[in-house]
């Protein structure tokens, strides 16, 4: 039993190239199978990711608009505000306007008199 021949040992080594060979084929397919798979639910979760990022991205557009709202909202007070201490202000500066030619006014007055008073020679 021991000394096959020679066409035997031939058509064991080819018998055993054929699995071998099938095994190939089949682990060839089955990683075939995996790979598509494995892309498959890679698509997945990049559309899932995708679907997120739009969401995330939407919300804080929502946000920036309210934000940017707020803002024109301050601009607009600010300038009213800024409109109303400008008038006050004004009106100030017209008031001590008109208190300061009053004391002018009569600050001159006094100037006058005394220099009236001390042209005057004076009386023993």
């Amino acid at each position: 039993m021991c000394s096959e021949t020679a066409e035997e040992i031939k058509r064991h080594v080819t018998a055993g190239l054929r699995e071998l060979r099938t095994e190939i084929q089949e682990v060839r397919q089955h990683s075939d199978v995996v790979a598509e798979s494995l892309k498959a639910e890679l698509r997945a979760e990049v559309q899932d990711v995708k679907r997120h990022s739009d969401v995330v991205a939407e919300s804080l557009r929502g946000e920036i608009r309210i934000v940017a709202e707020g803002v024109g909202g301050l601009e607009q007070k600010f300038t009213q505000e800024f409109e109303k201490v400008h008038e006050e202000i004004r009106d100030q500066v017209g008031e001590v306007k008109s208190l300061l030619r009053v004391s002018y006014g009569d600050l001159d007055r006094r100037v006058q008199t005394l220099e009236g008073k001390s042209s005057e020679p004076r009386r023993p």
